[in-house]
């Protein structure tokens, strides 16, 4: 497997090692451009079909669901090969700025997909994206994420990842997580932090981040992923899709005992129901959803089971979504969890030592001693400590509370038969938000020296601060019912926050049906259609000049209390995509910061045809939600008054050539030099007939059927 963003790797290594208990808590590609890959294809408006007359375009492959696209492969419109060129172009060409994937396998997913064989799967030849924990493939990284087993390789493949081969996807890398997926957000030492595609100065969640980040910025139709404290539901929630966490056992590969369940991040609830139904285990049986879903009672709440604050935004999509259930005919009650969270939370941390048990059996073989608090993660190191002092009474302690909270819940089923919260307490952190306070690691670093009481006070203090944001996940994890993520909600500073439903458990395909019932009525708010045109990078929101710092207004910086009462929700703001190059229209400055505080350099007003243009890597917000573009060495403003899209994306109808020595036409778009026609001298004025594409570079056809550059520095829309 090709190491995307590491170089020290993949020697191979036989570790023996505990099983990791891994996701507890939630928890330099080069770029190849996506004008040269292309194969048979269309699309419409409501679904992308193939035929053997028009390319399949990387825009069109972005937009397909994972079942069209095995429809394509099948119907012979498409080769499995071809979709695996269009995932690898994708994954080169965003996730430099992304970080979502740790390691591609590109020749071996190319061999896999020719030698595919048409047996009825339901997913043919479509390429997927596995998360690089606890979802081992055999030859490829299975580090754990830890940095002293960064180049360890599976030497089996996992029942989980052999099912999905047998369904017919063909895995092309791995995606990023924290290690032991034990935070909610993704960033480690070994692997470094994702960005979320929907604002790359913010984290997409964790732990199965990377995979939340890849399908919402569509390098795959689907990512899997694990959950054993909300690592598909967190990702899912902040990054805007999908996060179905089946009940304990229901998966292949899972157990009926454990706290994990492995699943996938989705953009379609045809894909999640077709991929849930092939990826049973059979141990265990999914009930029947009721005919009548109108018949199912739902219990919602606001409330931090924890005791702490819960953002505007979160009661705003809570409050959106019972308006729209009650709207509906569903009969949705304000009823808390019966579970005392804290308790309950405290008893979950004492689980998560066998995390740090399992990591100092790594540590040992690499290193012939314990785990050292500079080893890894602070959090790992300490509950390795907190492991070696949990007495045989904790661990039953901590069992009576796991049964207590799941005869709890199985009493609250018997009147709600859904319980609705909101997926996560706060919209997407940044990047520069660290897991664990700085006081906190401080002491972390001599829990050695506590009683085990206090380790394990320590460690949920520490947690406190991630936990906050996250407080409603755990419960479904640890008395093993189904609980899904929709995303539902985007925020006035663009961000997506999900809702989360929570079912009895094995009443998988209630969630489901209750899925079906959001999408059909245009409930769910992916990235792509929450865009605005990315070639102008405009949205609703409000710009700001580069030299005026921001001060923060957006809504999820005033955090409602635990009791605030639902109000009506602000209206959501669409986010925008950044166009793939920029110009300067005249003096600009470059930021280190997205708030445009501190500057780094400054570029003064220059001709057009000198004008000094940027590749964007992406777009942030500051904090009063104003557009940023993410370039090499910082942010620049995205206001229109100083920058613009460098090629036109709109039929200019007549430009004039302002080309110093003029342009060439082209025969074909392809431009090369053989296809040259004539030379267009400097200030010559041309009737523009179309905008083309050459897969995403603009070219303009003249009324004589030839081709010329769309770049702004040559070409300028003349209006008289």
């Amino acid at each position: 497997m090709k190491q995307i963003r590491f170089s020290h790797w993949l020697k191979t290594k036989a570790v023996l090692a505990a099983v990791v208990a891994a996701t507890m808590v939630g928890g330099a590609v080069t770029g190849v451009a996506a004008s040269e890959t292309s194969v048979h294809s269309t699309s419409n408006n409501a679904t992308v079909t193939a035929t053997t007359n028009s390319p399949l375009t990387l825009s069109q492959y972005e937009h397909a669901t994972a079942t069209q696209l095995a429809q394509m492969v099948r119907d012979g419109k498409v080769t499995s090969q071809q979709l695996v060129q269009l995932a690898m172009t994708k994954v080169k060409q965003d996730n430099p700025q992304l970080n979502a994937v740790i390691t591609m396998r590109e020749a071996k997913a190319m061999d896999e997909a020719a030698a595919l064989k048409d047996t009825g799967q339901p997913f043919y030849g479509v390429p997927i994206l596995i998360k690089g924990l606890a979802q081992e493939l055999k030859g490829e990284s299975a580090t754990q994420g830890l940095p002293y087993s960064s180049t360890r390789v599976a030497s089996y493949t996992k029942p989980f990842v052999l099912q999905l081969q047998s369904l017919g996807f063909i895995v092309i890398g791995q995606t990023n997580y924290p290690e032991l997926g034990l935070t909610n957000v993704t960033t480690s030492k070994l692997y470094g932090a994702a960005a979320n595609p929907w604002n790359t100065a913010d984290n997409p969640g964790g732990s199965s981040g990377g995979a939340a980040a890849s399908v919402a910025d569509d390098m795959v139709p689907l990512a899997t992923g694990n959950d054993a404290g909300g690592s598909l539901r967190i990702p899912a929630s902040w990054s805007g899709v999908i996060g179905l966490k089946p009940s304990a056992g229901m998966i292949k590969g899972d157990s009926v005992a454990s706290t994990m369940a492995s699943f996938a991040e989705t953009k379609s609830m045809a894909d999640t129901q077709t991929l849930f139904d092939n990826m049973l285990s059979g141990s265990v049986t999914a009930e029947a959803a009721p005919k009548d879903l109108k018949s199912v009672t739902i219990a919602y709440s606001t409330k931090s089971p924890v005791g702490t604050p819960v953002s505007q935004d979160a009661v705003n999509a809570v409050t959106q979504a019972v308006s729209f259930l009650k709207s509906q005919g569903f009969n949705v009650q304000q009823v808390d969890s019966p579970v005392d969270g804290k308790a309950l939370m405290q008893a979950y941390y004492k689980g998560a030592t066998t995390s740090g048990f399992a990591a100092n059996s790594f540590a040992r073989s690499a290193y012939k001693r314990d785990l050292l608090p500079d080893d890894g993660s602070i959090m790992t190191y300490a509950l390795y400590q907190a492991s070696k002092k949990l007495t045989a009474p904790d661990r039953a302690s901590y069992a009576s509370v796991v049964a207590t909270a799941k005869q709890q819940m199985a009493d609250f089923h018997q009147k709600y038969g859904l319980y609705l919260t909101p997926t996560t307490a706060t919209t997407a952190p940044s990047n520069s938000d660290p897991a664990y306070l700085p006081e906190y690691v401080a002491k972390l670093r001599d829990i050695a020296s506590l009683d085990s009481k206090d380790q394990m006070q320590l460690i949920y203090d520490a947690w406190l601060h991630g936990l906050s944001k996250t407080p409603f996940t755990q419960l479904a994890n640890v008395t093993g019912e189904p609980a899904i993520s929709l995303p539902t909600y985007v925020s006035a500073s663009r961000m997506p926050l999900g809702i989360q439903l929570e079912a009895a458990k094995n009443q998988d395909h209630l969630l489901l049906a209750m899925g079906d019932l959001f999408e059909s009525k245009n409930q769910l708010k992916f990235r792509d259609s929450q865009s605005t045109d990315e070639n102008t990078g405009n949205t609703t929101g409000t710009t700001t000049a580069p030299a005026t710092p921001e001060a923060s207004t957006s809504s999820e910086s005033k955090p409602a209390t635990s009791a605030s009462k639902p109000t009506t929700p602000a209206t959501p703001v669409t986010t925008a995509q950044a166009p793939k190059l920029i110009y300067a229209k005249g003096a600009l400055n470059l930021y280190r910061d997205v708030n445009l505080t501190q500057r780094v350099r400054h570029y003064t007003a220059k001709p057009r045809i000198h004008s000094r243009t940027f590749k964007t890597l992406g777009v942030a917000y500051a904090k009063n939600g104003a557009l940023r573009y993410r370039v090499k060495g910082g942010y620049i403003t995205a206001n229109s008054k100083f920058v613009a899209a460098l090629y036109y994306q709109q039929n200019p109808q007549r430009v004039r050539v302002i080309g110093q020595h003029g342009i060439y036409s082209y025969r074909q778009l392809t431009f090369k030099s053989s296809q040259r026609v004539r030379l267009i001298k400097k200030g010559k004025v041309l009737k523009i007939k179309a905008i083309r594409f050459h897969g995403q570079t603009a070219r303009l056809e003249l009324t004589n059927g030839q081709f010329i550059t769309a770049n702004k520095q040559f070409v300028i829309q003349n209006k008289s």
